[in-house]
């Protein structure tokens, strides 16, 4: 069997908490997973509200949406805002089409929009780019499963690696709410 993409992307944010500067002692992060999408490879946005509800009533601090859309969603819009105004930092996939036009939930304003790059930090040529994209993360990893090595690439993965940065950084900082999505924010932005 194949790895899943959430197993994927969990992989992908333990990997960027490991090889964090302060790692070597060990680390409070831990990840709460929502599953929004079942067996299936397709989900609603009903059930995309519902899992960011879910992680926000349960104590997410940091929500990683290795996903997205071409439509905006007032409800998923409703929920985010409501959790930033919490001090929930979210960061979303801006999407593996070469093209600058908006991927939701990572082009609303409280979301910090992960494109991928390479690992000499360029933006990857699959990627999407654009005014909507805040930030980059390299956006292919070598993911263990099973015995076996899986390469994943995309903004999935960036954004996961990304999320995983952000949990490093809150970890060894402290900071929460709009002072780590700030500190996040620097770290990652793109060169222009």
């Amino acid at each position: 069997s194949l790895p899943s993409h959430g197993t994927t992307m969990a992989e992908t944010l333990l990997n960027a908490v490991a090889h964090a500067p302060g790692s070597a002692n060990g680390t409070s992060v831990r990840i709460l997973p929502i599953d929004v999408f079942g067996k299936g490879e397709a989900t609603s946005t009903f059930e995309i509200a519902s899992g960011i509800y879910s992680a926000i009533n349960q104590g997410a601090q940091i929500v990683n949406l290795s996903l997205g859309g071409d439509a905006e969603s007032p409800i998923i819009h409703d929920v985010i805002r409501a959790g930033h105004a919490q001090g929930v930092v979210f960061l979303g996939a801006a999407g593996n089409e070469p093209v600058a036009t908006p991927t939701w939930p990572a082009a609303y304003p409280e979301v910090i929009a992960v494109t991928a790059t390479d690992w000499n930090g360029d933006l990857a040529p699959y990627a999407n780019r654009g005014a909507f994209v805040d930030a980059g993360a390299p956006g292919t990893h070598i993911v263990p499963f099973q015995g076996e090595s899986y390469r994943v690439v995309g903004t999935s993965p960036a954004t996961a690696f990304a999320s995983g940065i952000a949990a490093a950084i809150a970890a060894e900082t402290g900071a929460s709410g709009p002072n780590l999505e700030a500190q996040v924010r620097q770290s990652l932005a793109l060169e222009p």
